[in-house]
């Protein structure tokens, strides 16, 4: 019955529904089933083959419980380590291998706006260079702030943008080899100049405040002081050493700049000087200290060559013409020119080109009131030119082959100096170094005055001895004959004793080359023998031209206490000034006339030693040339030429040294 009555419902149900079905749709979208409650139910729907895809089935999350039992499973249970648990157990140890790393953040430019991974290399990445793309390098490291610290910044921006230069405060003082320059000129060159001390340093007072009106007068003071260091003493090595931003190289060359510029402007201001709207009274000051510079610059490099000449000559001539409205400047500049146009007069030959600087006659254009230097104010070096006077009249007398070469005017002139070198005396207080100066240069002039009137006598000589000099013009055939007849008779003396020529003279006046060279055979008795002394009696041998050739000259001691007792008092003197008195900046030119009479080696070293002191304190390189002189002479001491030995003049001409020994 059952099977009946649900067969039945069936099929009541369908042919019920059957014509509703069809006229519905086609599509079977929704199908209705009456259960037995009346209730409307929705029908499940399977889904078609076409319209599922596996790839959209998602694993449904588990739960934490479920989570956990997964867990447990999937890991090893860990071994009961053995004791008691830990109160507090350790941290766990991570693998490092596990930690994750963030993406990099410094890696190229170009890597990252290509989103690769940079080696990072610097300066540009291997990846770029590798595919051959330009790298673009790295973004700067910057470092986090605050905004507190971001305002500030942005308050001193304005700051930082302002450019400042700090001028500078002299004309000329540009770099740091001017500064240098300066600083030198300062603290060095300008004392060792003058003995003066800071309060009275002309170079400091008067050459200065010049140099600040006048860019000519900087640039010679930089030029000068520039040509004053000595880059090869501790002095210069230490100088380089604490202005690390400069070199040597950097330094000379800034040397020849300010000389290049120094001497431009100098003749600017002779072309400027002829114009009515000039400003007359600086550059005709500027000129003079310009030239002063220029001067002491030979003194610095030691120059042999004459150069001083030229400045001291353009100095008279300037002085004459257009002395400075200045009285203080011009008194200075007077005393410094003059003193070393009689130092000229240690050095200077006939044979040189242009006529003798010095003069016996001279007198300054103002009175010199506060003396800085010795023996021009003083009036000391007017005897120096009166004995150089005399020393021109022997030499002529000995070129030209006179009979008598010291005649009886010579002898009265010598006593009159020499008289008044005995009454001179200091000006200075015996606290001051220049009073044991003042006698140093008064044994000087003594002993340059002694061994003047006491030229070597030769009682017996070859017709060789000396070197003949032709000079232009003249005729040598009628003065050979001459010549001949003069040295071959004996000669007779009309004073104490005859002292017959020296060298005969091809022509009057002084020979084209005159200097003496001596024959190895020939020699002179003693340096002090004359005329005037033991040899009254005696008169010159008739020449054997067949005698053989005396043996080689056997040196000499000298004698003659005089000159012993002059050089070892100077001597004593001079030793006993410190290294850095300044008073040594006046002792060359003695060390000059002493050391040609020190006939001793004891003195002779000790000569040595008192130049070897005033070369460290000045730093003049002319030094080195008055030991160069004076090195030759003791040589010919040693050889025995007493005649070279008595010219030293004629000894350093032909050497071709032609300097100032001040």
């Amino acid at each position: 019955m059952v099977h009946s009555a649900s067969s039945s419902c069936t099929d009541s149900w369908s042919t019920a529904n059957a014509d509703a079905f069809d006229g519905d749709g086609a599509d079977n979208a929704i199908s209705w089933e009456q259960g037995s409650d009346d209730i409307l139910t929705i029908p499940k729907l399977e889904p078609l083959d076409d319209d599922f895809n596996l790839e959209d089935v998602k694993e449904a999350p588990l739960n934490q419980v479920e989570a956990s039992l997964v867990s447990s499973t999937t890991q090893p249970k860990q071994k009961r380590p053995r004791g008691r648990p830990r109160k507090h157990p350790l941290a766990p140890v991570v693998n490092p291998s596990k930690v994750t790393k963030g993406r990099s953040k410094t890696g190229c430019i170009t890597c990252r706006k290509r989103k690769k991974k940079c080696d990072e290399a610097k300066p540009r990445c291997m990846n770029c260079e590798k595919n051959a793309v330009v790298c673009e390098g790295y973004k700067e490291k910057t470092i986090w702030r605050s905004g507190k610290d971001k305002a500030c910044d942005d308050g001193h921006a304005g700051e930082d943008s302002l450019v400042f230069t700090m001028q500078p405060l002299f004309n000329g003082v540009d770099t740091i080899e001017d500064k240098i320059f300066w600083k030198h000129y300062g603290i060095h060159l300008s004392n060792v100049l003058t003995v003066e001390g800071e309060a009275k340093n002309a170079f400091k007072d008067i050459i200065l405040p010049l140099a600040n009106l006048h860019q000519g007068v900087m640039h010679s003071i930089l030029a000068m002081s520039s040509k004053h260091i000595d880059f090869d003493t501790p002095y210069g090595a230490k100088l380089l050493q604490q202005h690390s931003t400069t070199s040597r190289e950097a330094l000379e060359e800034r040397s020849e700049f300010h000389h290049k510029q120094a001497m431009e402007s100098f003749y600017a201001d002779i072309r400027r000087s002829e114009e009515e709207d000039a400003d007359g009274k600086t550059i005709s000051s500027a000129r003079f200290a310009q030239m002063l510079c220029l001067l002491v610059t030979t003194l610095i490099e030691g120059d042999p060559h004459g150069a001083h000449r030229v400045h001291l000559r353009a100095y008279k001539e300037l002085i004459q013409q257009t002395p400075p409205e200045d009285t203080i400047f011009l008194s200075f500049i007077q005393e410094f020119f003059q003193y070393h146009i009689y130092a000229d007069e240690l050095l200077w030959h006939p044979t040189m080109d242009g006529p003798r600087l010095a003069s016996e006659d001279w007198s300054p254009l103002v009175p010199i009131e506060s003396p800085r230097l010795l023996g021009v104010a003083d009036g000391l070096f007017q005897y120096l030119c009166h004995i150089t006077t005399i020393r021109n009249t022997i030499r002529e007398n000995v070129y030209r082959g006179s009979e008598t070469v010291v005649n009886y005017h010579i002898l009265y002139r010598a006593q009159e100096i020499q008289e008044a070198i005995e009454q001179w005396n200091p000006v200075w207080p015996p606290g001051d170094s220049r009073h044991g100066v003042g006698h140093i240069y008064k044994h000087m002039m003594f002993l340059h005055l002694f061994r003047t009137i006491y030229p070597p006598t030769m009682s017996e000589r070859r017709p060789s001895v000396f070197s003949v000099a032709t000079s232009v013009g003249t005729s040598i055939s009628s003065s050979s004959s001459r010549r001949h007849s003069q040295i071959s008779r004996p000669s007779t003396a009309t004073s104490c004793a005859s002292s017959p020529g020296l060298r005969p003279s091809t022509a009057a006046g002084f020979p084209s080359s005159m200097h003496f060279k001596r024959d190895p055979s020939s020699r002179g008795p003693s340096r002090t023998s004359s005329m005037h002394e033991s040899d009254a009696g005696s008169s010159c041998a008739v020449i054997d031209e067949t005698r053989p050739a005396s043996p080689p000259p056997i040196r000499r001691q000298q004698h003659d206490s005089r000159i012993t007792s002059a050089v070892d008092e100077s001597l004593t003197i001079m030793e006993g000034f410190k290294p850095s008195n300044p008073a040594l900046t006046l002792l060359l030119m003695p060390c000059l006339v002493i050391g040609a009479t020190c006939f001793d080696r004891a003195q002779q070293d000790r000569v040595r030693a008192v130049i070897r002191s005033i070369r460290g304190y000045t730093g003049l390189r002319n030094c080195d040339r008055v030991m160069e002189v004076l090195e030759e002479l003791w040589r010919l001491m040693d050889y025995g030429d007493w005649v070279s030995v008595w010219d030293w003049q004629g000894v350093a001409r032909n050497l071709g040294l032609d300097f100032l020994c001040t």
